[in-house]
């Protein structure tokens, strides 16, 4: 209760200085039989102002602190006026100078001056902001050779979905509600975890604690959600001191924060909130992308502690929350140009706006995992053209180092996530699944969206692979891998793969044709074979190598190939035939 009551005075202190300021000035202008009628009219608006600051947790900064006090100042301005209006005689006032009148022309006045303020810098510092934003720009888009090296999600729906069947197993599950989902990895593996939060003031009065969490593999379709029972005591629907974003408020004051707090887990299981702060700048509040820092709060102890984003503990994977990265995505893709460029008056050259099918942050963000480990969000942006269905690039945004890598080829044209979402929908349109989560990946040189296909429930039906440059190859099925197999039988079928993998992720293999399948189309001729010892089945496009198709059992072949852990079908580059090609090099 103390520390309650010292935070009460603090925010009171810190946002009450323009009503305690206009009341002290007209305290010399009251006759002194009126001047309790103030007084105590300043105790009655600091209490609600102290209450009201208490919990909306106002900014603690230059822009935050200058606008609740001048909007105080401007109510309590008006209601001085109102009550010496009532308390003094007419005669009195005509011959008295009105000075709660000019006291709330001067906070009109402030008020409009900050407004104006904050419009011109909020434009005139475009540039600078922009130029915090730790952005490179590639070509090549980001690989997938296997599932098992780069897992593929499932939407978080479908997570939410099984979390809420196994609901009651939670002691006193009316209680609580299931709340926000992440992805994050727990001791290697990739998972979603949800947080259960209590279902009003009562609920929370009554048990005071949170039992804990629910966690599921964010990959595996068959997977079941588990309960983990860890109590915690400071969550985001907690009241007073165990309120989580109080105690990130009341410990860093000088910082805001962007979206909402995120449970993340150690490796042991332990809970803790995560929230991204970071240092505003002017009267108009800019950010610069490059100085995050995270606040990291213990949920079962209180503990709080602010780092760099770059240097958050290892367990926590997005120290840099998708709102952060939403918020990055906006700006680059609004103001490379300029504030003026993305005006109704300017040319609008380069502007780029982020599609809404994502997961996160008001669903313009997605997780991947990569395969180096890292949590990553992914953004794809298209134009503001309606009409236009090209994808105007992509972003991934590092979760931890708050890095972003922004992928073009301006070589091809690619359909954006709308289109692909679409095309999935269309696959199976009697069933009307909803397609989700569309991820856009680089499979043996060709850009492939990646969607999943949902029932009106929310529960996993199927993967969609979608070339995204022939949006006539499409397949589906019931395994990311698997379904990854066939996509590639379907591009060497159809002449479609690009060949433009990287030489460091290539294979040299050689070996002796144990199988041989030649199999011809109206669109292209690709020969499929089994080479001894490898359980891998390759393929190759005879437009590619035409003596291909002359191949057969026994011959000794040297290739190369991109083959990893858990891949059935790889695709064939550089082919040598013994005693066929070599003879004739």
């Amino acid at each position: 209760m103390k520390k309650m009551f010292l935070d009460f005075v603090q925010l009171t202190a810190l946002f009450g200085l323009g009503i305690l300021g206009t009341s002290l000035i007209s305290i010399w202008f009251f006759k002194n039989a009126h001047k309790k009628f103030v007084i105590l009219l300043t105790l009655v608006e600091l209490l609600l102002l102290g209450a009201f600051c208490y919990f909306v947790l106002p900014n603690k900064n230059l822009s935050g602190m200058l606008t609740v006090n001048i909007l105080g100042a401007m109510v309590n301005s008006g209601l001085l006026l109102v009550l010496w209006q009532g308390l003094l005689s007419r005669e009195k006032r005509n011959i008295t100078r009105n000075w709660p009148a000019l006291l709330l022309g001067a906070s009109i006045g402030a008020f409009v001056l900050l407004l104006g303020i904050s419009f011109v810098t909020s434009f005139t510092s475009v540039d600078e902001v922009y130029g915090t934003i730790p952005v490179t720009t590639e070509e090549e888009s980001e690989k997938l050779a296997s599932t098992t090296e780069t897992p593929i999600a499932l939407a978080p729906a479908t997570a939410k979905r099984k979390m809420l069947q196994h609901f009651s197993v939670i002691p006193n599950s009316n209680m609580f509600s299931l709340d926000g989902i992440t992805a994050q990895k727990v001791n290697g593996e990739y998972v979603y975890v949800a947080t259960v939060e209590f279902n009003g003031f009562f609920k929370w009065l009554k048990l005071k604690e949170v039992p804990g969490y629910f966690m599921i593999s964010a990959t595996d379709v068959n997977a079941q959600p588990k309960f983990v029972e860890k109590a915690i005591k400071y969550s985001p629907n907690a009241y007073f001191g165990k309120d989580a974003a109080r105690k990130i408020y009341a410990a860093f004051p000088g910082y805001a924060s962007t979206g909402t707090i995120n449970l993340e887990l150690d490796d042991d299981g332990n809970p803790f909130y995560v929230q991204t702060l970071y240092k505003e700048y002017g009267v108009s509040g800019k950010m610069h992308y490059n100085e995050f820092k995270t606040a990291v709060l213990n949920a079962q102890t209180g503990d709080v502690k602010l780092y760099d984003s770059t240097k958050a503990p290892e367990f926590i994977d997005a120290p840099v929350t998708s709102s952060a990265a939403d918020s990055m995505n906006t700006y680059f893709g609004r103001y490379s140009q300029g504030w003026w460029n993305q005006t109704s008056f300017g040319s609008k050259k380069d502007v780029k706006i982020p599609t809404e099918n994502g997961v996160y942050a008001s669903g313009r963000i997605t997780p991947l995992l990569s395969k180096d480990g890292d949590l990553l969000y992914f953004t794809d942006f298209t134009s503001e053209d309606n009409n236009q269905d090209s994808a105007l690039g992509y972003t991934l945004v590092n979760a931890r180092t708050g890095k972003m890598v922004y992928y073009r080829d301006t070589s091809i044209g690619l359909m954006d996530s709308d289109g692909a979402i679409s095309l999935a929908e269309k696959v199976y349109p009697e069933k009307k699944w909803d397609a989700q989560m569309p991820v856009l990946y680089n499979v043996d040189g060709v850009p492939t969206w990646i969607v999943s296909l949902l029932d009106s429930k929310g529960i996993f039906k199927k993967y969609v692979y979608i070339n995204a440059v022939d949006n006539d190859i499409v397949v589906d099925g019931d395994t990311a891998q698997g379904t990854l197999d066939s996509y590639r039988l379907k591009l060497a079928t159809s002449g479609s793969n690009n060949e433009n993998t990287s030489d460091t992720a290539l294979t040299t293999i050689t070996g002796t044709i144990e199988r041989v399948q030649v199999l011809g189309t109206s669109q292209a001729t690709t020969v499929n074979f089994l080479v001894q010892e490898q359980t891998t089945v390759f393929t190759i496009n005879a437009q590619n190598n035409p003596y291909a198709m002359f191949l057969q059992a026994g011959d000794t072949v040297t290739f190369k190939a991109n083959v990893t852990q858990g891949q059935q079908i790889a695709t064939v580059q550089d082919l040598s035939i013994e005693n066929i090609t070599q003879d004739d090099q």
